[in-house]
Formats: structure tokens, C-alpha cells, sequence
């Protein structure tokens, strides 16, 4: 048989065309159940450190931010902005009898922010808190000072807004010696 004129003399043979749409396909197959597998054990592991690590985690910064012990509730709620734990406390203290209880605790953040920068605010909301504020001996309602956790770890965190919602307060003042 003879080639016409018109027939490329390099152009692949319907043989190896079929061998490379084989070879494509069957990789792209491989391809993508790797990259499926990853995403799966990604998500796994952003649910085991959500559900055993985080509350530590936080609980251990707002203890130093607060400079008093937090005891948080477990994570309830969980999204790519922000985290809300259950029941939680701030216990008195041997020195400071202020306290409260607080019914559940939502916090958020930006996301690019802590990708981008490192950065870490937070935006703090006490849900149905029951907050109990004793005044000391130099007539002060609050002596618990906000830290900055400042560039230390590997992320720098704030506590950028706190806010309460339907909130209790019982405030204590100081008895004075009275003179009759």
C-alpha cells in the first residue's frame, strides 16, 4: 500500500495513541486516589487535634493570658473560623475570690491571618457567663491583668475582643469600718 501525500510521515499510529490514553488515564486514576487518600488523612488529623489537643491547648493559653487557671469545657463546635468549647469555668483563686461560670465559650479567628503572619486574634465570646467580682483592700473590681503571649512560641496570640452574652453579675463591694 502506498502513503498519500497528504499523510504525515511522523504522526503516531493509532496503536501508540491508544498506549499513551492508557498510560494518562491509568496514572491520572493513581493520581488522583493519592491525592484523595491525603485528603483523608488530612481531615483525620485535623479531627483527632481538634478533639484531644486543642482544649489543652487553648485552656494552657488563656491561663497565661488571664494569669489565673481557665478550666474549658470540651469542643462542641468546630469550623475554619473559630471553635466553640462547652461548659467552662474560672475558678477562685486562695487569693482572689472572683469566679465564674459560663454556659459555653465561642471563639474566633481569621484563618489567613494565622497562615500569613503567625498571627493569632482572638475574638472571645462568654455565653451565659454567671460572674462573681469581689473588690479588694485597695478598692480595685478587678486585679486579673491581660498578657500578651508576645512572639515566644511559634504563634503569637492575642486576645483581641471579649464579649459577654446574657450575662449575670454579682459585684461585692469592699466593707468599710463604719464610725457611728
Amino acid at each position: 500500500m502506498t502513503k498519500s501525500p497528504h499523510q504525515d510521515i511522523h504522526s503516531p499510529s493509532p496503536i501508540r495513541k491508544r498506549l499513551w490514553l492508557l498510560v494518562l488515564s491509568r496514572g491520572s486514576i493513581a493520581l488522583s486516589g493519592l491525592l484523595l487518600l491525603g485528603v483523608i488523612i488530612g481531615i483525620w488529623r485535623l479531627w483527632t487535634f481538634v478533639q484531644t489537643e486543642l482544649t489543652p491547648l487553648a485552656q494552657q493559653s488563656l491561663t497565661t493570658t488571664l494569669n489565673r487557671p481557665v478550666k474549658l469545657g470540651k469542643v462542641t463546635q468546630f469550623s475554619l473560623t473559630g471553635v466553640q468549647f462547652g461548659a467552662s469555668a474560672i475558678p477562685a483563686t486562695p487569693t482572689d475570690p472572683d469566679r465564674a461560670t459560663v454556659e459555653s465559650v465561642e471563639v474566633g479567628f481569621n484563618p489567613l491571618q494565622l497562615i500569613f503572619n503567625r498571627h493569632l486574634k482572638l475574638d472571645v465570646t462568654l455565653v451565659n457567663p454567671d460572674i462573681y467580682i469581689d473588690q479588694d483592700d485597695q478598692g480595685r473590681w478587678v486585679s486579673t491583668s491581660i498578657a500578651s503571649s508576645g512572639g515566644g512560641g511559634a504563634i503569637k496570640t492575642d486576645l483581641d475582643y471579649l464579649r459577654f452574652r446574657n450575662a449575670k453579675l454579682a459585684l461585692m463591694p469592699q466593707e468599710r469600718g463604719r464610725e457611728v
